[in-house]
């Protein structure tokens, strides 16, 4: 291949930034209407979002007419990549836990404010008027569709949504921004120094370079065949039921026990996803393994409480926290030296041959290093102007930032399709640490706004923009195009969620209320009505997964045969593990017969096999959640292990 050809191929142009953009609101009101209004397929719980794929696969279709009618029309891997990384990013800001739960509790307080619930004397004036909806008309309009017509535009309601949405969408940019900049501080030292193999990044590369050859492998277009072919009568058995269902009911193992203390197992399902089994088998063995043998260990943990009376959520939330930072530990302990460089060049200290200046990033490290720090005084500054204390506002966005770069690690490093990671936020260790009485009402009540960062992890954004950068790197495209190209969805993405969140809510009046609005601030009157000091036991938990997981990599860098890895640790005390270990035990069984009887040589061979699993399954569901959306009902949905 000519240079100039290949120089064709990773083009960032114009023309497929346009096309993006266009896509955008497309696809952030498909994503509200199937996860939201016919929770249907949910493309934001998984790590490698199926709407996204399945976008650039229509492209690639494209491709086949182009060839022969306009060839110069044809769009290239760096168009695909670009459409990729823009669609991901967008979809990451409208996802389930970002975006769908913001505008809810920016209504909640004063919509669902009531005599009983005594919302509006616990703290209601602690709440800036900027922060939220007070008019009564929009609120009604937006929470019931009563009293009002239940339409986002006339002209009062929009004229009460704008100012709010305007001041939180500026937030939301700068905090994707500090994200940005942090990613552009550790890839090299992540990508090309640690090299860190960016498991979820690997399906679509191989999938837009034509090199791969990847859609005339053989085993790939069986897989690809029969996970299509089967999506296909599962979504004719959703409506028509004497149509064979030809997939795994779930089961769950935890009603085989009843009695204590083994009833505290809780929900532990078997189920079998081809398009999870093709993703999981794309993570390190050694990993892999880490993720099913500690969901027995926090489950084991589980039932040692029950013994000792403990009254903990499920999933240990603290203990989750501390393992997701113990990770960010890890990373900066191993990336010191590259940290340090940075910080020398920056001030000029270093030698020549020590610089690292990030020549070859978007950003140099200054700027980035700038752009860190006046971003994260803008989101402190912004909280305190909202009513919390600087002291408060820092160590929160700290503790949330250090969480990010933990997940962000496991994407890199793990590749796992889920790190949900529910109800584990900063504000809980904060509480935990100093009690609600020191931490006071107005600091409590402006976190609870911030509910759309730490309720859950699924859609964070800042792996995606990691995955991007990777992306671009392997594909030897212009980084300071790709940047210009995440600036723009961010921007338009973030406008274009609230306006889908909006629209949807309008239109299906209180189906978004019942959940996103009422969680944070039922929290808050809790707080705020039963005040507590230091919890001693939820600190433990978190200093026990902070120094457990530090342990564990620890003993990987003493011992060549230590077999456990913190990031499986971390990964097992989720949520959606309860529902998808079976498919990290089963996963990690055929990875391991690969490895034990051909070596690298049969592991390259089949991982065709396992990418057709994946592309099958998310082309055919694809194409019926479009259709659900196009003909207003619920589908059959693939993503959700419960179903």
């Amino acid at each position: 291949m000519s240079s100039d050809h290949s120089k064709q191929d990773a083009a960032v142009t114009w023309r497929i930034i346009l096309i993006a953009i266009l896509l955008i609101p497309l696809n952030s009101y498909w994503i509200m209407q199937m996860e939201a209004i016919y929770y249907s397929a949910h493309s934001t719980l998984i790590a490698l979002f199926f709407n996204v794929v399945f976008n650039v696969l229509v492209f690639m279709g494209l491709n086949i007419p182009l060839r022969k009618i306009a060839p110069k029309l044809v769009f290239r891997q760096g168009e695909l990549i670009t459409l990729y990384i823009m669609l991901s990013q967008s979809a990451g800001l409208v996802g389930h836990s970002m975006l769908q739960i913001l505008p809810p509790s920016m209504a909640a307080p004063f919509g669902l404010a009531t005599p009983e619930n005594e919302w509006s004397e616990l703290f209601g004036r602690y709440i800036p008027k900027w922060l939220a909806i007070t008019d009564q008309w929009t609120l009604d309009g937006y929470i019931t569709g009563v009293k009002t017509e239940s339409s986002l535009y006339t002209a009062r309601h929009i004229e009460a949504w704008l100012s709010p949405v305007l001041i939180w969408s500026g937030f939301i940019c700068v905090l994707m921004f500090v994200m940005i900049c942090i990613n552009i501080i550790i890839r090299k030292q992540w990508a090309d120094r640690e090299r860190l193999t960016f498991p979820i990044v690997q399906l679509p590369f191989h999938m837009t370079n034509p090199a791969s050859k990847l859609f005339s492998n053989r085993l790939f277009l069986i897989s690809f065949g029969v996970v299509s072919l089967i999506s296909l009568v599962n979504g004719l058995h959703f409506f028509f039921p004497t149509v064979p269902y030809l997939r795994v009911k779930p089961y769950d193992l935890g009603t085989l026990f009843t009695t204590k203390p083994w009833n505290a197992l809780g929900t532990t399902m078997l189920t079998f996803r081809p398009f999870i089994l093709g993703l999981i088998f794309l993570i390190p063995l050694d990993i892999a393994f880490s993720c099913w043998f500690f969901f027995f260990f926090w489950k084991a943990q589980i039932i040692l409480g029950s013994v000792m009376g403990f009254r903990q959520r499920p999933e240990f939330p603290e203990q989750s926290t501390g393992a997701y930072i113990a990770l960010f530990v890890i990373a900066l302990w191993i990336g010191k030296g590259h940290l340090v460089r940075i910080v020398k060049s920056m001030f000029h200290l270093a030698k020549r041959e020590e610089r690292d200046d990030g020549a070859t990033e978007p950003l140099s490290y200054r700027n980035a290093m700038l752009g860190l720090v006046l971003g994260f005084s803008f989101l402190v500054l912004f909280c305190w102007k909202a009513g919390m204390t600087m002291w408060a506002a820092g160590i929160f966005f700290a503790l949330y930032l250090m969480t990010e770069i933990g997940v962000t690690r496991i994407r890199a490093e793990v590749g796992s399709p889920i790190h949900d990671l529910h109800f584990a936020g900063p504000e809980y260790i904060m509480v935990d640490t100093v009690g609600t009485r020191k931490m006071g009402a107005a600091n409590l009540t402006v976190l609870s706004f911030f509910w759309f960062l730490t309720r859950a992890h699924y859609s964070d954004v800042m792996p995606h923009q990691l995955e991007g950068f990777k992306l671009a790197d392997q594909a030897r495209m212009n980084n300071r195009r790709v940047l210009l190209a995440m600036l723009i969805a961010t921007v338009l993405g973030t406008v274009v969620a609230f306006w889908a969140v909006l629209d949807s809510a309008y239109q299906h009046s209180g189906v978004i209320m019942t959940w996103a609005g009422l969680e944070p601030f039922k929290r808050l009157a809790g707080w705020l009505s039963y005040p507590t000091s230091t919890d001693m036991v939820g600190v433990g938990f978190f200093a026990y997964g902070l120094l457990f997981g530090i342990f564990l990599m620890v003993m990987r860098w003493q011992f060549l045969w230590w077999p456990f890895h913190p990031a499986g640790y971390a990964v097992s005390s989720t949520y959606q593990m309860r529902g998808l270990w079976s498919m990290f035990l089963l996963g990690w069984l055929i990875k391991w017969l690969v490895l034990r009887h051909g070596g690298l040589r049969l592991h390259r061979q089949v991982l065709p096999l396992f990418f057709g699993m994946v592309l099958g399954e998310f082309a055919v569901g694809g194409f019926w959640a479009l259709f659900g959306i196009v003909f207003r009902t619920e589908t059959y949905g693939f993503t959700a292990w419960w179903y």
